[in-house]
């Protein structure tokens, strides 16, 4: 990996309500409102989920620190500087050769990347997709996020418990977090952006993500995705291709990629992520002697 030359920023004092996108915050109120929202969350908590997860990580992944890949720990802490978490959450390296990474756990969040993420990520790439994670973590999503990634067993196994019941509660519940979860994806990518603090990086990480195979990294082109996005777009402008996006997207738990990069070239052309840019100071210059902890 290179590193980048140029003068890093990091923002001291943002908060999660200076990037956060809309849609993300208004489709999370709508899921606390949900019959069974509170019920469900207990549920999670007593199952003992997050020492499951937790425990697993431990046993089969690489625990990254400042004396384990400390050239990756480095990445990270700055990234973590960058967007003003102190002290970062865990960090894991998972093996698994698919391009992956996610963020999960309760009351100790962990950040995880697979060990193909890492292979076909340059150093600026991952910082975008580092500082997406820490920006789920920074919005306090990470319950939310665990609960729809893992929540078609949970409620199988709350539902056995409770002769039915909990499957019945969860089925709302499960589509309100699935739209929610697609949306939050657009405040983290606006955190990777502010990580990586360059807009073709964030552009290339999404697509990287869409097609990780090497051979054609160099012919990709940011303006024919961008081109691309604007022609998916225009699909909505009839009824039946609405109902076939929603059809389609409806059990996603992420956004179309295509949708996520023009959410982004629409927040770098934005008023808010220049005024966060010129509140910026340079990396290493702030002293981090407080605790930013995530809001749920």
């Amino acid at each position: 990996m290179g590193a980048s030359s140029r003068v890093r920023l990091c923002f001291p004092g943002l908060s999660a309500k200076d990037f956060q996108h809309p849609a993300d915050v208004k489709a999370l109120e709508a899921v606390k409102k949900v019959k069974g929202f509170d019920w469900l969350t207990k549920q999670i908590m007593n199952l003992g989920l997050e020492r499951i997860i937790r425990m697993q990580l431990l046993a089969d992944s690489l625990k990254v620190s400042e004396e384990q890949c400390p050239s990756l720990w480095r990445i990270y802490k700055e990234c973590c500087e960058v967007l003003d978490i102190d002290p970062p959450p865990d960090f894991f390296v998972e093996r698994n050769p698919w391009p992956n990474a996610y963020t999960t756990g309760f009351t100790m969040p962990v950040v995880v990347i697979t060990s193909g993420l890492l292979e076909v990520l340059d150093e600026d790439e991952l910082r975008f997709i580092l500082g997406h994670e820490l920006g789920h973590y920074k919005c306090g999503h990470v319950l939310y996020m665990t609960m729809a990634l893992y929540l078609s067993q949970i409620l199988a196994t709350i539902g056995q418990m409770t002769l039915g019941i909990g499957r019945l509660l969860g089925t709302g519940l499960e589509l309100a977090l699935l739209a929610w979860s697609r949306r939050a994806e657009f405040s983290a990518d606006r955190a990777g952006l502010l990580a990586a603090q360059n807009d073709n990086v964030a552009i290339r990480a999404l697509m990287k993500l869409a097609a990780p195979v090497e051979k054609i990294w160099k012919e990709v082109s940011v303006e024919a995705i961008l081109r691309q996005a604007e022609e998916f777009e225009m699909l909505s402008e009839d009824k039946l291709s609405k109902l076939y996006k929603i059809f389609y997207g409806v059990q996603l738990t992420h956004p179309w990629l295509i949708l996520r990069t023009k959410e982004v070239k629409n927040w770098i052309e934005s008023d808010q992520y220049k005024s966060i840019l010129e509140s910026g100071a340079p990396l290493g210059a702030v002293s981090y002697t407080h605790l930013t902890l995530p809001t749920t």
